[in-house]
């Protein structure tokens, strides 16, 4: 008999302890949450004034590799271009003639 009430008496202290545990928890969330969102505050304020950087780097980083891969990429092609505007330009003068 003994032993079933010193485990309900244990599972009431852990109930109570529990609920304890849940208020503390609750109350510091409570307390730190303005400092939570102030560090997010401080953190978006941060990348705000790093916008400008991350696109000077960006753009650094467009002329340093896609424009060489750009040019690589059109100077092969440059005579079949070239051939087209040839015969685009042809298309147009007959057309312009007749």
């Amino acid at each position: 008999m003994f032993f079933v009430l010193g485990s309900i008496g244990l599972l009431a202290g852990l109930v109570v302890l529990s609920a304890l545990a849940g208020v503390v928890s609750l109350v510091f969330w409570v307390v730190l949450l303005p400092f939570r969102l102030l560090g997010l505050v401080f953190r978006g304020l941060a990348f705000v004034l790093l916008i400008p950087f991350l696109l000077l780097l960006g753009g650094g980083v467009l002329l340093a590799v896609g424009l060489p891969l750009l040019l690589v990429v059109l100077v092969p092609l440059a005579p079949l271009l070239l051939l087209a505007v040839v015969w685009l330009a042809r298309r147009n003068v007959h057309r312009v003639a007749a």
